[in-house]
């Protein structure tokens, strides 16, 4: 392969690119850059305790600094102390409970860390109360609480809490809450019941229960992300799915309150709060903005709007809710709802049923013993040899253009002025030498969704968040061995993506070509854009795409050996 002036000048302004591109992306903001956490204070064990009245005044807080707010200390009930919180949970998921406001502070997922590989991802950050029942104004009840008694399960990973809440006409209501998970997984059930104490009759209106709000990956993690993704999700019971970007205009986030809800949720790229009750429910949705000081982030979150209700003297009335707090892994969200699989936005419209299924063959693939690596490969080569006819066919109709291409040539130099004559005498050479001028695209568009829905598999699967292979630390990141110093920045070196760039020259140089010289140079410059592109993408991916590229190149090798050189070729019906 042989480079002229014009190649090497290109060549030349690619390599400033990439040397240039991540602090270009970096100052323009493209990247999400990895925030620190807000300091969280430390669990310790909650003693079944009465809590004692208490006033404290509060200064009121302008419109303004709720829609834009950052990370929320813990709200106070006005008329009771302070109380320690309680942990509840089982290896996979641990709840952070706040007796006084009878709401869940923090989802902890033990098996996943922050970036930092430290300190284990928790989803609240303290942005909003979750799992009670609450006002949707700001304090939840007219009265004050005055007596809080909590029992704790630990052996069934269960936990009750009972308050009673005093009016100013003296009058009563009992709260009795409880949140229990299974000994494993994250599902998590909810239930409530509200007892009316008083003499009279008592009514309730404008009251929730809470699912959370949950902030995007970037702010929950410290990840570094290229292609985020923060959405509000629900299932309507017409059974209709809608998803709306937190991001969103503010009249789309309200358009769904209201809505007659099977369950509905948050979601970032890899972690989920999803909520559910045992009938349908009205939907309310909410979004705040969190700012670091530089840029306000949104962070969206729903709950259950509960109809108003009277309650007679002496009368309960109970609710039980049933919520998911953790990864988005199929598995799980399929058993806390069939249809809960939906959030997992890997691609658009069909094509992300296809990048479920492959996502599904990848998780059975590593089931078989196989690290998530190595199934990545074994999964590259399905997919390669289910379409190897198509590409031999692609491949076997690229060579007889090539060898065609003097007798085309010489068409266009003999009937250049006449372009019609000219076409239809190259038409005739079509159907005399069984070429298809198509027949080298069409086998390969027939592909292009499997590789773009295997692309987006790659890029949103959480279980490869983390997981090294090779020298990669991480699959869910670049594959970055050491950086090389610069006059104003520190390039990273990732060898996989210049592993699969030579691949992809090699291939070119081996794959037979037709067409005309500008369209070869336009594909000789094809890896050097790939090269860009991929150059800070997951390594899953660029395992992924070397795997095929190295296919690619071994298939060509094995046809010279087949019978497509030697076989007689046969005219193409038109």
């Amino acid at each position: 392969m042989k480079f002229d002036k014009a190649q090497l000048f290109v060549l030349v302004v690619g390599i400033a690119i990439l040397l240039a591109w991540d602090p270009v992306c970096k100052y323009m903001g493209s990247f999400q850059v990895p925030v620190a956490s807000p300091p969280t204070a430390p669990v310790n064990a909650l003693p079944v305790a009465t809590a004692a009245p208490v006033s404290k005044g509060k200064a009121p807080v302008s419109q303004a600094q709720k829609n834009i707010a950052a990370p929320q200390k813990k709200n106070r009930i006005s008329g009771v102390a302070p109380m320690k919180a309680v942990e509840v949970g089982n290896p996979d998921l641990k709840l952070i409970i706040d007796p006084v406001s009878g709401s869940v502070t923090d989802f902890i997922v033990p098996a996943y860390k922050k970036a930092d590989r430290k300190a284990h991802v928790r989803l609240s950050q303290h942005l909003s109360n979750a799992l009670t029942f609450s006002n949707l104004s700001p304090l939840p009840f007219e009265g004050k609480t005055v007596v809080i008694s909590v029992r704790q399960k630990k052996a069934e990973n269960a936990l009750q809490l009972i308050r009673r809440i005093q009016y100013p006409d003296g009058g009563i209501v009992r709260l009795e809450q409880s949140w229990s998970l299974e000994k494993t997984g994250r599902n998590i059930a909810c239930k409530l019941s509200v007892i009316n104490e008083s003499d009279a009759p008592r009514t309730f209106n404008g009251y929730g229960f809470t699912g959370g709000i949950l902030g995007t990956w970037a702010k929950v993690s410290g990840d570094t992300v290229r292609t985020p993704s923060h959405r509000l999700d629900y299932m309507t019971a017409k059974g209709k799915f809608k998803d709306i970007a937190a991001d969103d205009d503010e009249e789309d986030i309200n358009a769904a309150n209201g809505t007659l809800a099977e369950w509905a949720g948050v979601s970032n790229k890899y972690f989920c709060l999803l909520l559910s009750g045992t009938q349908t429910f009205p939907l309310k949705t909410r979004r705040i903005f969190l700012s670091d000081g530089k840029e306000s982030t949104p962070a969206a979150g729903c709950s259950a709007e509960i109809p108003a209700f009277v309650l007679n003297a002496k009368e309960r009335k109970d609710f039980s809710f049933k919520a998911y707090a953790g990864p988005k892994i199929i598995s799980e969200l399929e058993a806390f709802n069939p249809s809960a699989g939906r959030v997992m936005h890997l691609a658009w419209g069909p094509l992300d049923y296809l990048a479920r299924a492959l996502l599904w063959i990848l998780v059975k693939i590593h089931s078989l013993g196989l690290s998530y690596g190595w199934s990545i490969i074994v999964l590259t080569l399905i997919v390669r040899l289910l379409f190897y006819p198509a590409t031999a066919k692609a491949n076997t109709s690229m060579k007889k253009m090539q060898q065609v291409q003097p007798k085309l040539q010489a068409l266009k130099e003999q009937y250049k002025d006449n372009p019609q004559l000219m076409n239809a005498k190259m038409m005739e050479l079509y159907r005399t030498e069984g070429v298809n001028p198509f027949g080298g695209c069409l086998p390969l568009l027939l592909q292009l969704p499997v590789f773009i829905a295997l692309y987006t598999t790659l890029d949103g699967a959480v279980e490869l968040r983390q997981v090294p292979f090779w020298w990669s630390p991480d699959l869910a990141g670049p594959d970055t061995v050491c950086h090389i110093p610069l006059y104003f920045f520190d390039l990273a070196v990732n060898p996989l993506v210049i592993i699969m760039t030579i691949l992809m020259i090699i291939q070119q140089h081996i794959t037979p070509m037709g067409g005309d010289p500008m369209q070869k140079k336009m594909m000789m410059w094809m890896p050097v854009v790939m090269l860009l592109l991929f150059y800070d993408l997951p390594s899953g991916l660029t395992l992924y795409w070397s795997v095929s590229n190295l296919f690619s190149i071994i298939q060509p090798l094995i046809q010279k050996r087949g019978s497509y050189q030697t076989a007689p070729t046969e005219p193409v019906k038109q």
